[in-house]
C-alpha cells in the first residue's frame, strides 16, 4: 500500500476509456469525502541551451484525481462513472508535522493561522507571471520564457530570506488555459501551473491564485480578452454582457471547476482571487458588485478549505472611497487595498511619500471582522505609465523598504505585496530585505498578541508601534533616508544618534530589547555592540545610532519566556 503524508498531495489517474466522474475517499475514521475527477493531459517541461522552457505532450489525456488526507491511517477509495464503480484501491496517510491551510484566526480575526493554530503572517509580493523575451523573426514562436525554473528560483530566495507568499496571475500569458472560445481548456497548459505548485510546496511558499485581469473585449486595446461562444462563436458586447449573462457565467465557472479539480483543497494554494482590480472592467458598478459577491460565494463553495478574496484598482482618488466602501464585502475573506507612489495620482499623499501613503490605505481599509492586506504597492511613473524611473538607481531598495513593512505595524495582516518583482526585485537582488522582517516576528503567535497600533513617529523618524499582549514590536526609520534625498538628489541620510522615544504611551516602561537590522551591509549600524547602546528605563527607549532603519521587539518582563 502507498504511503502519503498527511496533508500531502495524492495524485492517482485511471486507465480507463469511460469518464471517471468523482472519487469516494473514506479515512480510518469513517469521514467520507467525495473528490471530482478531471481530464489531465501529461506533459513535461523541458529546457533548451538558451535555458528556455518547452511544454511537450508525453501522453495521451487520462482522467485523474488529486486529494489532500487529514487523517493519519488507511484510507479507502472508490472511482465511480455515473453509477458504477470503475476501481477500488487505499493509500496509507502517516502523521507529519504540517501546520496546515492557511485560515481566518479564531483568536484574532484581523489575522491569519494555520489550521494547526501556529501564527501565518503572509510575508513576501506579487510574482504574476515570469518575464517574456521576444525570439528572432522566422522562429517557431514569438516569445520564450524561463518558465517554472524561474518560480524555482524566486522561490528559493523568497523562503531563504523568511518570505513564504506570492501572488500569481491565473490570466498571464504564461499560465493561461483557457482558448479563444470561452471554457474550452488547452489541458496541457495546466503543466506550467503544476510545476510551479510543486516549487512552492517544496520551499514552503503559499499562494494567492488570481482568475482574471482583463477589462475589456475590444480588439487592439490595452488588457483586452479575446473571446468566442462555443456554439455560435459571438464575442461579448461587453464586459457587462459577459458578467450579466446566465451562458457565460456558466462557461467562466466551468473554468473555474477545472482549476479547482486540480488545486482545490491543496494547502499550497491558501487563497482564490477573483479579480485583479475589478472596478477597471468596462461595465456598471451595480453589476460588477452583483458578480462579484455571488462568484466569491461559489468558489467558496466548490474550495471550502481556502480563502477567497477579489481587489479593486489603486486607492489614489476621491471617487475611489465610495468604491472601496461598497467593496467591504462579507463574502470577502480578505480585504484587500491597493495603492503606489505615483507622483500623477489625484491625491495629494500618493505623490511623494511612501509610508505616508502605504499606512493611509492600510488604516482607512482596516476592518474588525476580516484582515487586512495591501496586495499591489510599489512606485510608477505618472499614472501607472510604467515603473518608477528611480528603481535603477534603488540599488540598497528604499523604496521596496518603504512599501513593504510600514503596512504590517499599522494593522495589516502581513507585509505590503510590491508589484514590480521582475524589474526592481529580482533585478535588484532585494530578496534578503525580508529576512530580519522574518526574525522580528519569528516565534510570535501575532493573532494571540491583540495588538494596539501607535505612531510615536516625529521630526527625525518614524516610529509605528504595535502593543500586544506578550510583545511591542516597532519600525523606526529615518525621515532623511527618502527616495528624493538619496535616489534623485544624490545625498546620503544623516546618522541619527540620539534617537529617544517615550514608551509610557502605550503603557510599557521596561522590558527586554532585541533589534533587528536592515540594510546591515550598507552601513546601517555603525557601531559593534549596539545593544550596548540600547536602553530602555522608565518607559524611555534610547536607539543605538543608525542610518536608515530599525525593527525593534521588546518582551515585558512579565510575559518573558
Amino acid at each position: 500500500m502507498a504511503h502519503l503524508a498527511r496533508l500531502g498531495r495524492w495524485m492517482h489517474t485511471f486507465p480507463y476509456k469511460e469518464p471517471v466522474d468523482r472519487v469516494e475517499f473514506v479515512a480510518a475514521d469513517g469521514t467520507r469525502e467525495i473528490v471530482e475527477t478531471f481530464l489531465h493531459q501529461p506533459a513535461e517541461l523541458t529546457y533548451d541551451d538558451h535555458g528556455y522552457e518547452h511544454l511537450v505532450v508525453t501522453e495521451p489525456p487520462v482522467y485523474a484525481v488529486r486529494f489532500t488526507p487529514l487523517v493519519p491511517g488507511a484510507y479507502r477509495y472508490r472511482a465511480w462513472s455515473g453509477g458504477e464503480i470503475l476501481e477500488e484501491g487505499g493509500f496509507r496517510c502517516d502523521p507529519s508535522d504540517h501546520p496546515g491551510y492557511v485560515q481566518l484566526s479564531t483568536q484574532h480575526i484581523r489575522y491569519f493561522c494555520y489550521s494547526d493554530g501556529r501564527s501565518f503572517c503572509p510575508t513576501g509580493l506579487c510574482l504574476a507571471g515570469p518575464p517574456r523575451y521576444r525570439l528572432p523573426e522566422g522562429s517557431e514562436d514569438d516569445w520564450a520564457t524561463l518558465g517554472a525554473a524561474e518560480y524555482a528560483r524566486w522561490f528559493r530566495l523568497l523562503a531563504e530570506n523568511g518570505g513564504n507568499f506570492a501572488r500569481i496571475w491565473l490570466s498571464h500569458p504564461y499560465f493561461e488555459v483557457e482558448t479563444e472560445v470561452a471554457g474550452e481548456l488547452d489541458l496541457a497548459a495546466f503543466a506550467r501551473l503544476d510545476a510551479v505548485v510543486e516549487h512552492a510546496r517544496s520551499y514552503g511558499i503559499r499562494l494567492k491564485l488570481c482568475f482574471e485581469h482583463f477589462r475589456t473585449f475590444e480588439p487592439g486595446t490595452s488588457f483586452s480578452k479575446t473571446l468566442h461562444h462555443p456554439e455560435d462563436g459571438r464575442t461579448p458586447a461587453s464586459v457587462e454582457e459577459w458578467l450579466r449573462e446566465p451562458t457565460w457565467r456558466k462557461l467562466w465557472l466551468k473554468k473555474v471547476r477545472a482549476y479547482i479539480a486540480r488545486y482545490g483543497g491543496d494547502p499550497v494554494v491558501a487563497v482564490w482571487e477573483l479579480w485583479n482590480e475589478m472596478d477597471c472592467v468596462e461595465a456598471s458598478w451595480e453589476t460588477v458588485l452583483s458578480w462579484t459577491k455571488e462568484m466569491l460565494e461559489e468558489v467558496r463553495r466548490l474550495a471550502p478549505r481556502q480563502l477567497v478574496t477579489s481587489s479593486l484598482g489603486s486607492f489614489d482618488a476621491e471617487e475611489k472611497i465610495d468604491i472601496y466602501q461598497d467593496f467591504r464585502l462579507p463574502e470577502l475573506d480578505i480585504q484587500q487595498v491597493h495603492r503606489y507612489l505615483d507622483q500623477g495620482a489625484p491625491w495629494e499623499i500618493c505623490r511623494e511619500d511612501p509610508v505616508s501613503l502605504t499606512t493611509d490605505a492600510v488604516r482607512r481599509m482596516l476592518r474588525v471582522d476580516r484582515p487586512t492586506l495591501l496586495t499591489e504597492t510599489g512606485a510608477v511613473n505618472d499614472r501607472h505609465t510604467g515603473p518608477f524611473r528611480y528603481y535603477r538607481m534603488d540599488d540598497r531598495g528604499i523604496l521596496f523598504h518603504d512599501t513593504t513593512f510600514p503596512a504590517f505595524f499599522v494593522g495589516a495582516a502581513g507585509t505590503g505585496q510590491i508589484w514590480h518583482w521582475d524589474q526592481y526585485v529580482d533585478q535588484k537582488s532585494l530578496w534578503s530585505q525580508y529576512r530580519p522582517f522574518a526574525a522580528l516576528i519569528e516565534g510570535l503567535q501575532l493573532d494571540q498578541e491583540l495588538f494596539q497600533m501607535a505612531d510615536l513617529s516625529n521630526e527625525q523618524a518614524w516610529c509605528l508601534v504595535l502593543r500586544g499582549r506578550g510583545h511591542v514590536l516597532l519600525w523606526v526609520r529615518n525621515k532623511a533616508d527618502s527616495w528624493q534625498r538619496v535616489l534623485r538628489d544624490g545625498e546620503e541620510p544623516p546618522l541619527l544618534d540620539d534617537l529617544v522615544f517615550d514608551l509610557t504611551q502605550v503603557n510599557l516602561v521596561e522590558g527586554n530589547v532585541e533589534l533587528f537590522w536592515p540594510w546591515l551591509e550598507w552601513g546601517n549600524c555603525p557601531n559593534e555592540e549596539p545593544l550596548k547602546e540600547t536602553v530602555l528605563v522608565d518607559g524611555w527607549l534610547h536607539l543605538p545610532p543608525f542610518r536608515y532603519a530599525l525593527f525593534v521587539r521588546i518582551s515585558p518582563p512579565a510575559h518573558r519566556g
